[in-house]
């Protein structure tokens, strides 16, 4: 088998303490059927003086090259950090 992989990212820093990204990923199987995985993630992360937080949320079509419904998924990841 044979894979051809496409992945970029984005950041942007809006000002010091906060900031956004983007990040996308294509894998495409090349075999007797082509089957692409994708996934894509939103991020946004806040932080002032000890104090982090961060939010990203992800999802995957077709996971293990494999299409369906129940080849996706969703996730969302919240961390609060604090240090002293």
């Amino acid at each position: 088998m044979e894979y051809q992989n496409d992945a970029y990212g984005i950041t942007f820093s809006i000002n010091d303490d906060l900031s956004i990204g983007y990040n996308n990923y294509q894998s495409t199987r090349k075999s007797t059927t082509n089957t692409e995985l994708e996934a894509s993630s939103v991020q946004i992360a806040y932080s002032m003086g000890g104090l982090s937080v961060r939010l990203a949320d992800a999802s995957m079509d077709n996971q293990n090259y494999t299409v369906g419904a129940a080849n996706q998924r969703d996730a969302t990841t919240l961390s609060v950090a604090l240090a002293f």
